[in-house]
C-alpha cells in the first residue's frame, strides 16, 4: 500500500479514535445534567431517525461510491449523479418532515409507545428540531465518500471534531441552564457545521449543490444494487429482536448485558475497520472500474491482512481481560459486581465476531466495487439465520454466553463464505503464498501473546483484585494491555510479517539518503 494511504489511514484512525472519546464525554455529560430523566428520555427518542440515518447512510455509501467513481472522470456527470441522489433524499426526507411536523405525535407513539404524556410532549417538540438531521447526516456521509474518492482524506475525517467539541463546550459551560430542548438546537447546529465544511471544501473541486431530476436511469440503477442491502440491514434488526427476546427469557439485566456488550463492539468496528475501509474502498472502486483485477486482489488482500493485523490482538486481548475492560469501563453506581460479570461473560465469547465482523466488512467493499450487492446479502442474510437458530441452541445450554457465541460462530461463518465467493468474481485473489505465511504469522504471533499471558495470569489477575483503587486498577489494565501489544510486535518483527514492516517504513522509520 502506498505511502500517501498508510499516512492517510493512520491518521483516520487517530482522529476517529479521538472522535469516539469525545462521543464517549458527550453522553457522559447528558448523563450528568439529565441522568435518565423524562428530559434525556425524549431527547434520545428525538434523535432515534437521525441514528437510524446515520446507519443507512453507511450502507448507502457502499452502493453511491462505485456508481461516483464510474463518472469520476467526467466531474462534472459525477456531481449530477450525486445531486440526484441527493435531491432524491432531500425530497423524500422533506415529505417525512411535514408529517413529522402534522403528526409528530403518531411518530412519536410508534418509537416510543410506553412514554408519559409529559415526556411525549417534549419528544415530539425535540422531534420537529431534529428530523432535519435525517437528510443532513445523508449528505455528510456521501459528501465524505465523494471526497475520498478525490484522494482527500484529512478535511473529512477532521469535520467530525468540531461537531463533538460544540456539544461537549455547551454541556461544559452552559449545561442544562436552558433544557433539554437547548441541547436539541446545538446537536443539529453541530451537524449542521460539518455539513458546511465539507460543502465548502467540495467546492474547490467544482462541486454546486443544484436540485436535479432523480428519476433517470442511473438513479434507477443506484436504488437496485441498494435494495438488497436494505433488505439485509432488516435481516440484521429483526436477529437483533431474537437476540433481545432471548435475553428477556433469561435473568434481569441480560438485556443491558447484551446492548453493553454491542456497544462496545461497534466501537471497536468504528475505530479500526472504518480507517481501513476509508482509504482501500476508493481505490479498489477505481481499479475495480479499470478492470484491474490483478490489482484489485492485492489491494484487497493488504487490506484483510491490515484489519487481521489490528483485530487479531484485540480479539485476544478482548479474551483475556474481558472481565477487567467491563469492570473499568462500567461497574459504577448501579452496575455492579453481577453485572459485571454477566456482561464480560457475553463479552468474552462475543469477541470472535469483532474479528468476523471486520473482515466481512472489508472482504464486501469489493463486491461493491463491481456492482455486486446480491452475492454477499445472500451470504449475510444466511449468516444472520444460522446466528438466530445457534441462538436458540446455545442459550438453552449456556444461558447469555450463548448469544455470544453463536455470534462469532455465524460471524466466521460468514466471512469465510464471503471470501469464498469473492473467488469467483477476483480469480486466484487468494492464491498467494506470501499472503497465507502473513495470515499465518499473525495468528502464530497472537496465540503464542495469549499463552504468555495466559501463564501469567495469576500475577496481573492478583495485582488488579487486590486494588480499590479505579486509578490504579485502570493503570494496571493499560499497562496489561500495551504489553500485550509489545509482545505481538516483537513475535511478528521476529517472524518479518512484511504488512508490519511495510507500515513502520512508511510512517515510522525516517527516509534517508536523499540529499
Amino acid at each position: 500500500m502506498s505511502n500517501k494511504l498508510v499516512k492517510a489511514g493512520t491518521f483516520i484512525f487517530l482522529v476517529t479514535f479521538i472522535s469516539k472519546i469525545l462521543g464517549f464525554l458527550r453522553e457522559t455529560f447528558i448523563a450528568y445534567h439529565f441522568g435518565t430523566s423524562v428530559e434525556s428520555d425524549a431527547y434520545f427518542v428525538a434523535l432515534t431517525p437521525s441514528t437510524l440515518a446515520i446507519t443507512f447512510s453507511i450502507s448507502l455509501s457502499s452502493v453511491f461510491l462505485p456508481m461516483f467513481i464510474k463518472y469520476a472522470n467526467d466531474r462534472h456527470a459525477a456531481f449530477i449523479f450525486s445531486n440526484r441522489i441527493l435531491f432524491l433524499f432531500f425530497s423524500l426526507s422533506t415529505f417525512v418532515y411535514l408529517l413529522v411536523i402534522i403528526k409528530g405525535d403518531l411518530f412519536v407513539s410508534l418509537i416510543a409507545p410506553g412514554m408519559s404524556s409529559q415526556g411525549k410532549t417534549l419528544a415530539v417538540e425535540m422531534l420537529k428540531i431534529l428530523f432535519p438531521l435525517v437528510f443532513i447526516v445523508i449528505a455528510i456521509q456521501l459528501y465524505t465518500v465523494m471526497l475520498n474518492s478525490f484522494d482527500c482524506y484529512f478535511i473529512p475525517t477532521a469535520s467530525i471534531l468540531p461537531n463533538n467539541l460544540l456539544l461537549i463546550l455547551y454541556l461544559l459551560f452552559i449545561g442544562d441552564s436552558f433544557g433539554i430542548t437547548s441541547v436539541s438546537y446545538v446537536t443539529l447546529f453541530s451537524f449542521l457545521i460539518q455539513f458546511i465544511i465539507l460543502y465548502i471544501y467540495l467546492r474547490t473541486f467544482g462541486y454546486r449543490f443544484r436540485t436535479s431530476n432523480f428519476f433517470d436511469p442511473t438513479t434507477k440503477e443506484f436504488m437496485v444494487l441498494l435494495f438488497p442491502i436494505l433488505i439485509s440491514t432488516a435481516f440484521s434488526q429483526l436477529n437483533a429482536v431474537v437476540d433481545r427476546f432471548l435475553a428477556s427469557t433469561l435473568q434481569e439485566g441480560s438485556i443491558s448485558a447484551l446492548m453493553y456488550s454491542y456497544k462496545l463492539r461497534t466501537l471497536i468496528l468504528g475505530i479500526f475497520v472504518t480507517s481501513v475501509i476509508s482509504v482501500t474502498a476508493p481505490k479498489i472502486s477505481r481499479l475495480a472500474h479499470e478492470n484491474s483485477l490483478k490489482e484489485v486482489g492485492h489491494v484487497t488482500r493488504e487490506s484483510v491482512l491490515i484489519v487481521l493485523l489490528l483485530l487479531a490482538p484485540l480479539t485476544c486481548i478482548f479474551m483475556l481481560f474481558s472481565r477487567e475492560i467491563i469492570e473499568i469501563l462500567f461497574e459504577r453506581g448501579e452496575f455492579g459486581k453481577e453485572a459485571t460479570l454477566l456482561t464480560s461473560r457475553i463479552f468474552f465469547y462475543s469477541s470472535f465476531a469483532i474479528l468476523g465482523a471486520g473482515l466481512r466488512d472489508i472482504i464486501i467493499r469489493t463486491f461493491y466495487a463491481f456492482g455486486d450487492t446480491k452475492s454477499p446479502t445472500k451470504i449475510i442474510i444466511a449468516g444472520l439465520i444460522l446466528n438466530m437458530m445457534l441462538s436458540f441452541l446455545f442459550v438453552k445450554l449456556m444461558g447469555l454466553s450463548g448469544l455470544g457465541l453463536s455470534l462469532s460462530m455465524a460471524m466466521i461463518f460468514s466471512s469465510v463464505a464471503i471470501g469464498i465467493k469473492l473467488n469467483k468474481i477476483v480469480p486466484d485473489i487468494w492464491n498467494s503464498k506470501p499472503f497465507y505465511m502473513s495470515v499465518l504469522k499473525i495468528a502464530i504471533s497472537a496465540i503464542l501473546s495469549t499463552i504468555i499471558f495466559i501463564f501469567t495470569k495469576s500475577i496481573w489477575a492478583f495485582a488488579f483484585d487486590i486494588s480499590d483503587s479505579f486509578s490504579i486498577k485502570s493503570i494496571i489494565l493499560i499497562i496489561c494491555c500495551a504489553s500485550y501489544c509489545l509482545i505481538f510486535i516483537l513475535f511478528l518483527l521476529l517472524f518479518k510479517v512484511e504488512v508490519l514492516i511495510s507500515f513502520l517504513r512508511n510512517t515510522v522509520i525516517p527516509k534517508t539518503g536523499k540529499g
